[in-house]
Formats: structure tokens, sequence, C-alpha cells
């Protein structure tokens, strides 16, 4: 897919990423009703009962994650992007000239020099997958069914917001932190171990 087709694509799978939170989720439950929602009109076809998404710990978590891999799409194409225009089509067209085919190319080339690329975007999700959701479970689950569904930023959130206690809420925000740096620091290490860059 080429010109302007391409970009009209690349502009409508980055739409998600725009939409704020509130839009989102009231299009999602209108999406997901249990009683005459689109997701349920669409397994009454098949003669089949849709689940009651936000009100079952599986369903719940597998929603939320649908909903946050939707939005969140957006964003690891623009990253996937990004990578493949910073290799240098020279290096297809020489394995091309050596008889690589483009599956070989594909896996010899372009994945490693894309892996940067790749990495950083995994570093990314690992780190902010919580921050994002936590507007989709305030609206949706308030972390139920069963704290099914409850991030450590939404359990920050009560801590602090909703049971008033500061103490405990600052205290685990610090273990966070500390957390996620030593998480960082181990995709750093292995963003410089396996990553391949076109020097």
């Amino acid at each position: 897919m080429r010109g302007r087709a391409r970009d009209v694509y690349r502009s409508l799978i980055f739409v998600p990423m725009l939409v704020a939170p509130v839009a989102t989720a009231a299009v999602w439950r209108w999406l997901l009703h249990p009683e005459g929602g689109v997701v349920d009109r669409l397994f009454g076809v098949f003669g089949a009962d849709g689940p009651n998404w936000f009100r079952q710990p599986g369903t719940a978590l597998a929603a939320l994650i649908l909903i946050s891999g939707w939005q969140l799409l957006g964003f690891s194409m623009l990253v996937v992007s990004a990578g493949l225009a910073g290799i240098n089509a020279e290096y297809g067209q020489a394995a091309a000239l050596d008889g690589a085919s483009r599956r070989q190319a594909a896996r010899m080339i372009t994945l490693p020099l894309l892996s940067p690329s790749l990495l950083f975007m995994v570093l990314m999700t690992v780190l902010l997958s919580a921050q994002w959701t936590f507007p989709l479970i305030d609206m949706f689950t308030q972390g139920g069914p069963g704290n099914a569904t409850t991030d450590v930023y939404y359990l920050l959130w009560q801590f602090g917001f909703r049971n008033f206690d500061t103490g405990v809420a600052s205290a685990a925000a610090v273990l966070f932190f500390a957390g996620f740096g030593v998480v960082a620091a181990a995709f750093l290490a292995l963003l410089n171990r396996f990553s391949f860059y076109d020097d």
C-alpha cells in the first residue's frame, strides 16, 4: 500500500490514540453492553448469549486488554514505521542481488535492524501500560470484579484518594518507582546487548 491510501490507513490506525479516555469508554461500553450491545447482537446471530463483559473476572480483564491494545495500536505503528524508515534500502537491494528471498531479507536484515525500535516499544508498553489503562479501569470496573482488574496505579489511587491513607500510598509509590527503575535498567541492558544499529 502506497501513497495517499497508506497515509489514510495510518491515520485511521493512529486515531484511537488521540481519542479521550471518556469517549473511548463510552463507545466500548455501548459496543460491549450485555443487553443490546453490538457484540451481544453478533453473539445472538449465532444463537449464543454474549457474556457480561465487565462483571466476570476473566472477560473483564480480557476486555480491558482488548481496548488498551486497540488504543495503543497507533503508538506501535508509529514506532515500527519510524524504525523501518531508518533502515537503508540498499541493504535489501544488496540481499536481493545475492539471491536472498524477501523472507530471508526480513529475518536477517530487517528484524535485527528493527530490534531497537521493537525493544523500545516493549519497554514503553511494560512501563506505561498501567498508566494507560487507569482511566478504563476507573470507568468500567473500578478494579473489580474481585480485584481482577486492579493494577498498581489503581491500587495507589485507592490508597491515596479512596482510603485517604496517604502514607501507605506514598510508600507504595516509592517502591513502585524503584521497581520500575529495575525493570527499565534490565530492558536497557537487553537493548544494548541484542540491538543492531545501522552504523
